[in-house]
């Protein structure tokens, strides 16, 4: 979905129906949570998980108002932070924190306990995780709110939504909060089906998995994330705040079902 093309009135049937208000999400973050703790990744590399993390972050810092602090955890690229560094580099600043992560260094602590220390400081802290990292997803799954599975339309990588869910609900069955977990369709073009087929083989791909300890949904097909020029630019051009509202929609889809 391309926000910017939408109807009027389609937009505020949408934000009316399956969005939580920007003021519901900081009273929710004020009364309830005190602060969110988000992951973003798939167990496999190349899905969209640093794209979407840098987007969800511009966006919670610049339109929301809100103290965020981004984790890298993927030792194999640790995409994010060489982002950021590029930022550094030019002068730019950027309206988000960052902490580097090494989850192969046994003498570093270990990421529940950062994301505890984090959480004490931020409004949210969000975390990339690694293709690979099965460990630092069960610390995570332990106490995030949410994760959220991008993945573009195809099968090479939808095909690991499954056993990424299985490892996730691992860790969750010792979050004191009920852990959700969003897939959503990214790169996803109109001027093709692949999105609709895709949603087909992603359904019966989550049918069969135990839903005891984890919610999963897969996300509305009016929340899905379109292949727009700007995201794949967003390494050299820094995202504008009209390029974060889609990204934005998403999340406050996902916190409808987190704070209700």
């Amino acid at each position: 979905m391309k926000i910017a093309t939408l109807p009027r009135q389609q937009y505020k049937d949408l934000l009316a129906e399956f969005t939580l208000s920007i003021n519901l999400i900081k009273k929710w973050l004020d009364d309830v949570a005190g602060c969110l703790i988000v992951g973003v990744g798939m167990l496999k590399g190349g899905t969209g998980k640093t794209t979407s993390s840098i987007f969800l972050a511009l966006y919670l810092a610049i339109c929301l108002g809100l103290k965020v602090c981004v984790v890298d955890t993927d030792d194999n690229s640790q995409s994010v932070d060489n982002w950021y560094k590029l930022r550094e580099s030019r002068e730019e600043e950027v309206p988000f924190d960052l902490v580097t992560y090494d989850p192969k260094d046994e003498e570093g602590p270990d990421l529940d306990d950062v994301l505890d220390e984090l959480s004490k400081q931020y409004d949210v802290v969000l975390v990339d995780v690694g293709g690979a990292g099965k460990e630092a997803y069960w610390e995570l799954c332990k106490m995030a709110h949410f994760l959220l599975l991008p993945v573009a339309p195809s099968g090479f990588e939808t095909h690991r939504i499954a056993p990424t869910i299985k490892v996730a609900s691992r860790g969750g069955k010792a979050n004191p909060n009920r852990l959700k977990i969003f897939v959503a369709l990214i790169k996803c073009s109109g001027n093709n089906t692949l999105a609709d087929d895709q949603r087909g083989a992603i359904e019966v791909a989550l049918a069969p998995l135990d839903r005891s300890k984890v919610d999963v949904f897969l996300v509305n097909e009016n929340f899905q994330i379109s292949s727009s020029t700007y995201y794949p630019r967003a390494w050299e051009h820094t995202p504008k705040r009209s390029q974060l509202d889609e990204f934005g929609m998403l999340f406050r889809y996902a916190m409808k079902e987190v704070a209700s």
